[in-house]
């Protein structure tokens, strides 16, 4: 009762008078992961003149919190125990007029309760979900104001199978920052061919991804032992960082086992995304399920044509194969997928229907590399024409204020 009682007394939000608008972004932890850097640069290169931005996080503040703070960001973590009181306590004390979530739901009924319109972010095509994570999903639909897609096929998986109104989503690509891959590519080579055990014949394809076998690693071992009849001059180099070691040895020993592990190269993670792309020849990307992924765009950028699945943004970038080549899905429709068929598709080694398929396009790719470099050009001006980060930041904005004028505040 006397909660209740005190409720009705609850210090209000003040409002704004600096003529900007409170931004609060939250996410599940702000510390080294992908989606984390999408987070901080969206949230740096936002107008400071027109948006107040604080990050919010109940999770860990690590690295990429603190290169927020140094940019000048509020950046808040949320204490372990009473995280909803000390959220509810930030959010009267703040200026806040509209909220962005990034796959984290933490202050969903205190933006209700506060009237804060809430903007949330589809990252991916959401398949990977449990049915009780697509559920608590669907239940937490009335607390969205918009959602913003990365995607057409995450835009289309939402509507269809997370009951999601269309209407309620704009999508909106990933974008590259530009401006810092015109410094990497002026910085000196730091790898060569010969330290990875590659000839300069070799038709190399990098496939730059974290070791989640989501990413169709087995996919690309079957595709690689039809390949082997036909040729044995084209690698593939694999780079990225293990997420979860037993998927990643018992991968390894497959590797090992069919006489693969000279052809498939897993040497690790690399932090200098331009050295790998300078010792290959294209790129190649067969997963299972993408949202929008920042390595295609920098593929792009690199002129590298590329070999993706249909998933994701790919039918999206390569069309009728100008830059590349489009290999469609083991499962078919995106909207087909889910967790237990996704798991089932990357986690165990078989002989997949697409194998001849991705083995014919990574041949034909070797067999007319100079065609295909010449055609990989499109893909870099295709990068400055419409996946420019600033112009879609600049999109962001003007879902901010539309979303905040159209809830009256």
């Amino acid at each position: 009762m006397l909660q209740s009682i005190f409720s009705l007394f609850r210090k209000r939000p003040p409002r704004r008078t600096d003529g900007k608008l409170g931004v609060l972004i939250e996410l599940a932890s702000f510390d080294k992961g992908g989606l984390e850097k999408v987070v901080l640069d969206s949230a740096i290169a936002l107008d400071r003149q027109r948006f107040d931005v604080t990050i919010v996080t109940p999770g860990k503040v690590g690295h990429l919190g603190e290169v927020a703070r140094d940019a000048g960001l509020r950046v808040i973590g949320l204490p372990a125990n009473g995280q909803q009181a000390a959220y509810d306590r930030l959010l009267q004390e703040l200026q806040i007029d509209v909220a962005m979530s990034h796959f984290s739901n933490a202050g969903y009924r205190l933006f209700d309760r506060y009237k804060i319109p809430n903007i949330t972010f589809i990252h991916n095509v959401y398949a990977f979900f449990s049915s009780e994570q697509a559920e608590a999903f669907a239940r937490d639909d009335r607390y969205v104001d918009c959602y913003v897609s990365v995607s057409q096929n995450a835009t289309r998986f939402a509507v269809r199978n997370l009951g999601v109104d269309a209407k309620k989503i704009i999508t909106v690509p990933n974008g590259l920052i530009i401006s810092e891959h015109e410094a990497r590519e002026k910085k000196p080579i730091k790898l060569t061919r010969a330290e990875l055990g590659l000839a300069d014949s070799d038709y190399v394809f990098a496939n730059i991804a974290s070791y989640n076998l989501h990413k169709g690693h087995y996919v690309m071992a079957d595709a690689m032992r039809h390949l082997l009849q036909r040729r044995r001059d084209v690698k593939i180099l694999c780079v990225g960082n293990v997420v979860y070691p037993p998927h990643v040895e018992a991968l390894r020993a497959y590797l090992r086992e069919h006489g693969l592990d000279q052809h498939i190269l897993m040497p690790g993670y690399f932090p200098d995304v331009e050295d790998v792309h300078r010792v290959s020849d294209g790129f190649l990307l067969p997963s299972f399920i993408e949202g929008w992924s920042i390595a295609m765009n920098e593929a792009m950028f690199y002129r590298k044509p590329m070999i993706l699945t249909d998933t994701g943004a790919s039918a999206e970038v390569i069309e009728d194969n100008d830059i590349g080549i489009l290999v469609p899905n083991e499962y078919g429709d995106t909207s087909d997928l889910n967790s237990k068929l996704l798991d089932e598709l990357a986690y165990a080694p078989r002989n997949y229907a697409i194998a001849p398929v991705l083995a014919n396009a990574m041949d034909e790719m070797a067999s007319h590399r100079e065609a295909w470099r010449v055609k990989a050009e499109a893909g870099r001006r295709k990068i400055y024409e419409r996946f420019d980060f600033s112009n879609i930041v600049q999109r962001y904005e003007e879902i901010i204020e539309n979303v905040v004028r159209q809830n009256g505040r």
